[in-house]
């Protein structure tokens, strides 16, 4: 308002009023006032402390550390888990890397520093399986003796799963040429080609028994991918799913004849035969130990930090936080000998594929 003022000044100083230079300049500065009003309000209704986060997009938010492919051993006891740190410089005590750490009693042990997913428990609980950068790897429990399956034709390399008997690992080269399913010894030997992604598009592959296998299958007729019930042929008996959502990441439990499951970042229980199916919490990654009492699976905490992992238990309808309590780190005794673990015992690639029934 100075500068309406100062205006009116100078010109009263002259002969005659200008009323419509002073009325353009008082129009133009409520207009301005008005728009500095406005934007304020604008600004404070933006504020990241009011700003709804949607859980089912948690992993936009994340900005301390995420806990993902929590694999569970056959006995109970033990999660295998990916651990990324997303602060810098790198916590040092708790690194980027492939954990595993006793249910009851948080307490990770590095395994294998790195970028190393989706791990898979041995039905003897001896060995772990898991995708590393596109490659398929194993290591015993104890984090020794590595070995690498390098590829296909450099071909990359996911979700290596241990045939219900330990005698085969199945894995899968996802939405690529040349792709497809793949099956090897437990020795990452003798592999060879299940399907290729033309004949059936579904990653991954877990078997339910010697005659049933689940897939997460991709098709150009539907949405987004589906769970289907198929046979060692791989021909598709029922479509678990249909609902025009991203159905991923099953896990079946054979004493409870279920399947756990991720619906478009939600967790979802249901029968083998796809009845009734249960919402139980945002998340992802389920993973079934055999008895079938609990699972895990991995979610944000509330504040959206973090993604840790969590047991929910099918008795009692309770959910319980495993990773990433306040103050919980890696322990510095178990980080000596896996720090920069380099690749050992590299395996040739494998250029002849042949064709075998699983």
């Amino acid at each position: 308002m100075g500068d309406i003022i100062r205006s009116v000044v100078l010109i009263k100083r002259g002969s005659n009023w200008n009323w419509t230079y002073i009325l353009n300049r008082l129009n133009t500065t409520i207009a301005l006032y008005i728009f500095i009003c406005f934007f304020i309000v604008f600004c404070s209704a933006c504020e990241p402390a009011t700003q709804y986060k949607n859980p089912q997009a948690y992993e936009l938010y994340l900005t301390i550390s995420s806990d993902q492919t929590p694999a569970v051993s056959r006995d109970g006891e033990w999660i295998a888990y990916f651990h990324q740190d997303l602060t810098f410089p790198e916590n040092e005590n708790y690194p980027t890397g492939l954990y595993k750490t006793r249910i009851d009693n948080f307490d990770p042990i590095l395994l294998l520093e790195g970028r190393h997913f989706q791990p898979c428990w041995s039905p003897d609980d001896k060995w772990i399986v898991f995708s590393s950068m596109g490659l398929i790897q194993i290591i015993d429990s104890k984090g020794d003796s590595l070995r690498t399956l390098a590829g296909f034709n450099e071909l990359p390399l996911f979700y290596p799963d241990w045939s219900k008997d330990g005698n085969k690992i199945i894995f899968c080269s996802p939405y690529i040429e040349g792709g497809g399913g793949f099956v090897c010894t437990p020795d990452l030997q003798n592999a060879r080609q299940l399907f290729s992604h033309y004949q059936f598009n579904a990653y991954p592959i877990i078997q339910v028994n010697d005659s049933l296998l689940i897939g997460c299958l991709y098709s150009t007729d539907w949405i987004g991918e589906d769970l289907v019930l198929c046979d060692t042929s791989f021909n598709v008996l029922s479509r678990l799913t249909n609902d025009n959502k991203s159905d991923r990441h099953p896990s079946y439990s054979e004493q409870r004849e279920s399947i756990v499951w991720s619906r478009n970042v939600q967790i979802y229980i249901m029968g083998i035969d796809g009845s009734n199916i249960e919402k139980i919490d945002y998340g992802q990654y389920p993973s079934w130990p055999y008895d079938g009492n609990y699972f895990c699976y991995s979610n944000a905490i509330s504040d959206f930090s973090k993604e840790v992992i969590w047991r929910y238990n099918l008795n009692n309808k309770s959910i319980e936080q495993i990773t990433g309590k306040t103050g919980q780190t890696g322990s510095s005794s178990h980080l000596g000998n896996n720090r920069q673990h380099s690749i050992v015992d590299k395996y040739q690639y494998i250029n002849n594929i042949s064709t075998m029934i699983f």
